[in-house]
C-alpha cells in the first residue's frame, strides 16, 4: 500500500471513531442480520477457547435473553470449533479483535469501551477488557428492545419476537465517566445499567491514632482536642507518608492514594490556613493546609512513584478551592456536598447553595485539577418518604462531564418505589452524558408502565415540581409537610389512582404501579404521623407508627426490589420519630397528664456571642421587647432564615397551670433539641432529667416541679446551644412542647 493509500485509510478509520459518544456509524436500516428465524436460531455465539469470567457472563446473558424474545436458544461454542450460520464472536474470539481495539483507542483506553460490529454473517462484540466486550452484549440487547428498569425480574422488558434481527452497523462507545457507581444497588443491575470502572476516595490518611493518646498530635478548638490531625506535626507527616507508600508496595498500580482528612467537623486554626471564609459554614476554609500537605507529600512519593496521586473528599470546611497554594495537578478533589442543599437542582437559579458548588467547581478546574463527584440520591432525613430526583440528574451529571469530572460514586438509599427514574437516568447519564433526557424518560414510563404511563409520568412531574419550588435550601425531614402539602398529596393519589384505574389487576404493569402505591402510603403515614407528634396526639401517632412498621415496611423489604432501603427505610422512622413518640405516649397514659400544650411560636433570640445567661435572658422582663416570634416545630431554622446561625440563641413564652395538678410532679418535656438544651421557669434553671442529644430530634426533658406557680402564667425560657452545621439544616427547638404531670402525688 502507498502512501497516499495509507492516508485516506487513516483519514477513513479517524472520521468513522471520531464520532460523539454513544452515537452509531455506518449503519443501514435497510439491512438487517437475522439472529433468529421464525423461533429458530441462525446464529451461533463463539467464545476463546479459555474465556474470562466476564466473557463468559456475556454469552450467558446472550442466549438467556434472545430465548426470553423469541423462545430460541443460542449454541455457545468455542474459537477452534466450526461454527455455521451467523457467526456472533465475543471478546478475543473476534477474528479482528485487535483492529477493533485499534479502532476504539483513537477516541480513548478506558477498558470498559466496545466495538459493536455487524455485517452479513458475523457480529463482533470486543472491548478493551472483558467489562467492554460485556457491554457491548448489553448494548445489542437494548438494541433488540431489552430493558432494565429496576433490579429483579419487575424490571426487566423483554419483547416478544419469533424473528429476533440487528441492524448492519459500526458502533464504537467510550463511556462518559471513567468511574460509574451507585452504591447498595444489586450488582446485577448494576453491571446490566454499566456500572463499574475507576474508583477513589475514603476518610482519613490511612492510618489511625486517637486524642486521647497521643493529644499532641491534634488539633484543639474551644479549648479541646478535636479529631483533626495537625498537618504541621512532623510525626503526622512521617506516619502519613509511611501509610502511602505501604499501600503502594502493596499494589503498586494504585493510581490515587485516599489521603484525606477523618469525617465531620471540628478543625480548629491551623498556621497554614489562608483565612479564607467559607460562607456555608460561616467559618475558615481549611482547604490551603490539607493542599499545601498533599504537595509536600506527592513530592516525596514520587520518589519511588513518580506517576502517583492522591484523592481526598472535598465537603465540610475543605470544600473550597485554595487561595494561597496552587494544587498539583494529580491532586483529585472528591466533591461530597453533603453539606448543601438536595431539594434543587444546580441550575435552580433562586438556590444559592447550589450555585456555589457550581463556582466550587469551577475554581478547582480553573487551577488545572480534575476532580471526582461523589454525590447523594436520596432524600438524607428520611429514605423513604415520596422524593424524585430526576431534575437533579439530568441537571448536573451533564454539567459535570463539561467540567471534566473524571468519575461519579453517588451514595443512595434504594427506595425503588420512588428512586426508580432517577437511578435509571443516572445510570445512562454517567455512561453517555449526551443523551436525551426526554426520550430516556418517556421510554422508561412507556415501557415500564404500559397503559399507565401517561398517569405515572404525571405522578412524578407532580413531585418533582413540589421540590423544585420548595423556598427552603436543605434536606431535613421536618420541613416536608411544607412540600408535600394536602394539596401536592391530593395530586399525587389522583394521579396513582388513574394509573391503578388504566392496569388490570393481574398484570405486570399492575405490580409495577403498586411499587409506588407502598411508597405512597409510607408517605402519607408519615406525614398523619408528623401531624399527630405535633398536636401532642401520641395515641394517634402510635397507631401510624406501628401501620408504618408492622405493615408498609414488612411489605417494602419482602418486595424484589425493595420499595424503602433495608438499612435506612424505617431507621429515619426510629431515629427522628420512635422515641418522641413512644416518650410522648408514655406522658399522656397510665395515669400521666398533659398539663399544658406549649405553642408552636414562641418569642426568640439570638445569641451570637453567648452572652445570654450572664446577661440574664432567663430573667423575666430582661430584654423583652426586642425578642421576635419564631416557629418551632411547624418550620425549621432552615425555612426561616436560620440556616447558616449555629451559635446559642434562646427561647420564651408563657403557659397557665391549673391548681388541680398541685401536689404532682410536673415535667417540661421538649418533643426535639438540636443539640442541647437548658430551661428556666420563673427565673429558676430547672434541672435536666433526659436529654436527647444524639441522635437530633430526640425529647429533653426538664423537672419543672418546683419552679410552677399555679393559676397564672409561668415564664418558660429555653436556651438551644447549636455549634455545628448539621446537612440537615435544623437547629433550636425541632419538636412540639409540653408540661406533663405524672401519676399520683409527687
Amino acid at each position: 500500500m502507498n502512501n497516499l493509500a495509507k492516508r485516506i485509510l487513516a483519514t477513513v478509520l479517524l472520521g468513522a471513531c471520531l464520532l460523539p459518544v454513544g452515537i452509531q456509524g455506518a449503519e443501514s436500516d435497510a439491512k438487517t442480520v437475522q439472529l433468529v428465524e421464525r423461533g429458530s436460531a441462525r446464529a451461533s455465539i463463539i467464545l476463546p477457547g479459555e474465556p474470562d469470567e466476564l466473557e463468559q457472563l456475556a454469552a450467558d446473558e446472550l442466549v438467556e435473553h434472545v430465548e426470553k424474545i423469541s423462545g430460541a436458544r443460542l449454541p455457545i461454542i468455542t474459537e477452534k470449533q466450526k461454527a455455521s450460520g451467523i457467526k456472533i464472536h465475543i471478546g478475543r474470539a473476534a477474528p479482528d479483535a485487535g483492529v477493533s481495539k485499534q479502532r476504539i483507542r483513537v477516541r480513548g483506553d478506558d477498558p470498559a469501551s466496545f466495538r459493536l460490529l455487524v455485517t452479513d454473517h458475523n457480529v463482533q462484540l470486543v472491548g478493551l477488557s472483558p467489562q467492554g466486550s460485556l457491554i457491548a452484549v448489553y448494548e445489542l440487547l437494548e438494541q433488540l428492545g431489552v430493558r432494565w428498569f429496576v433490579p429483579g425480574e419487575i424490571g426487566t422488558v423483554i419483547p416478544k419476537t419469533i424473528t429476533v434481527a440487528v441492524r448492519h452497523q459500526d458502533t464504537i462507545q467510550h463511556p462518559g465517566f471513567r468511574g460509574r457507581i451507585l452504591t447498595d444497588v444489586p450488582n446485577r443491575w448494576s453491571r446490566r445499567v454499566r456500572m463499574g470502572g475507576f474508583n477513589a476516595g475514603g476518610h482519613g490518611p490511612g492510618w489511625r491514632s486517637h486524642p486521647d493518646k497521643e493529644p499532641e498530635l491534634y488539633m484543639t478548638e474551644d479549648g479541646r482536642h478535636t479529631d483533626k490531625l495537625n498537618l504541621s506535626q512532623p510525626e503526622v507527616f512521617r506516619r502519613t507518608l509511611q501509610a502511602c507508600l505501604e499501600e503502594l508496595e502493596n499494589d503498586p498500580s494504585t493510581e490515587y492514594v485516599s489521603v484525606g482528612p477523618y469525617d465531620g467537623h471540628g478543625f480548629g486554626v491551623h498556621p497554614w490556613d489562608a483565612h479564607d471564609m467559607d460562607p456555608l459554614h460561616g467559618r475558615v476554609s481549611v482547604t490551603d493546609r490539607y493542599v499545601k500537605f498533599f504537595n509536600l507529600l506527592l513530592a516525596e512519593l514520587r520518589k519511588k512513584h513518580p506517576n502517583v496521586g492522591l484523592a481526598f473528599y472535598c465537603y465540610s470546611q475543605h470544600m473550597r478551592a485554595p487561595v494561597r497554594e496552587k494544587p498539583d495537578t494529580k491532586i483529585l478533589p472528591i466533591l461530597a456536598p453533603i453539606d448543601v442543599c438536595r431539594i434543587h437542582a444546580i441550575d435552580n437559579s433562586f438556590c444559592w447553595e447550589r450555585q456555589y458548588i457550581r463556582q466550587i467547581v469551577e475554581d478547582w478546574k480553573a487551577l488545572g485539577v480534575r476532580m471526582m463527584y461523589r454525590g447523594y440520591l436520596f432524600h438524607l432525613a428520611d429514605a423513604g418518604i415520596p422524593f424524585s430526583m430526576i431534575r437533579q440528574v439530568r441537571a448536573e451529571y451533564p454539567y459535570y462531564h463539561r467540567m471534566g469530572m473524571i468519575a461519579c460514586r453517588v451514595e443512595c438509599k434504594p427506595a425503588w418505589a420512588y428512586h426508580g427514574p432517577s437511578l435509571y437516568l443516572a445510570a445512562r447519564i454517567m455512561w453517555d452524558p449526551s443523551l436525551n433526557v426526554d426520550a430516556l424518560l418517556d421510554d422508561y414510563f412507556t415501557k415500564f408502565y404500559g397503559p399507565a404511563a401517561k398517569p405515572m409520568r404525571s405522578h412524578f412531574d407532580h413531585l418533582e415540581q413540589a421540590f423544585r419550588e420548595a423556598d427552603y435550601h436543605t434536606g431535613n425531614v421536618f420541613d416536608i409537610p411544607y412540600i408535600l402539602t394536602p394539596r401536592v398529596m391530593l395530586k399525587l393519589e389522583s394521579s396513582l389512582q388513574s394509573a391503578e384505574q388504566a392496569v388490570s389487576d393481574e398484570s405486570i404493569f399492575s405490580r409495577r404501579v403498586h411499587m409506588t402505591r407502598v411508597g405512597f402510603d409510607f408517605g402519607v403515614e408519615h406525614l398523619r404521623m408528623m401531624s399527630a407528634v405535633n398536636s401532642l396526639d401520641f395515641s394517634m401517632a402510635k397507631e401510624h407508627r406501628d401501620k408504618i412498621l408492622g405493615q408498609i415496611v414488612p411489605e417494602a423489604f419482602e418486595h424484589e426490589p425493595v420499595l424503602l432501603s433495608r438499612r435506612y427505610g424505617s431507621a429515619f422512622i426510629r431515629r427522628f420519630w420512635n422515641t418522641t413518640v413512644q416518650s410522648g405516649y408514655e406522658r399522656i397514659t397510665n395515669g400521666n397528664e398533659i398539663v399544658a400544650k406549649l405553642p408552636d411560636e414562641w418569642l426568640f433570640m439570638l445569641d451570637p456571642f453567648d452572652g445570654g445567661e450572664a446577661l440574664g435572658f432567663w430573667k423575666p422582663g430582661i430584654g423583652a421587647g426586642s425578642w421576635r416570634p419564631l416557629k418551632t416545630w411547624s418550620q425549621s431554622w432552615s425555612n426561616q432564615g436560620l440556616r447558616y446561625y449555629k451559635a446559642p440563641a434562646w427561647y420564651r413564652t408563657t403557659a397557665t397551670v391549673d391548681p388541680v395538678f398541685r401536689g404532682r410532679s410536673i415535667r417540661l418535656w421538649l418533643g426535639g433539641v438540636d443539640e442541647s438544651a437548658k430551661a428556666w421557669i420563673n427565673g429558676r434553671e430547672i434541672k435536666l432529667i433526659e436529654s436527647g442529644l444524639a441522635p437530633i430530634g430526640r425529647p429533653w426533658e426538664f423537672d419543672a416541679t418546683e419552679a410552677i406557680r399555679f393559676g397564672q402564667p409561668n415564664l418558660i425560657v429555653v436556651k438551644i446551644s447549636n455549634r455545628q452545621l448539621s446537612e440537615l439544616g435544623t437547629g433550636g427547638i425541632t419538636g412540639p412542647v409540653m408540661l406533663w404531670a405524672a401519676k399520683g402525688e409527687k
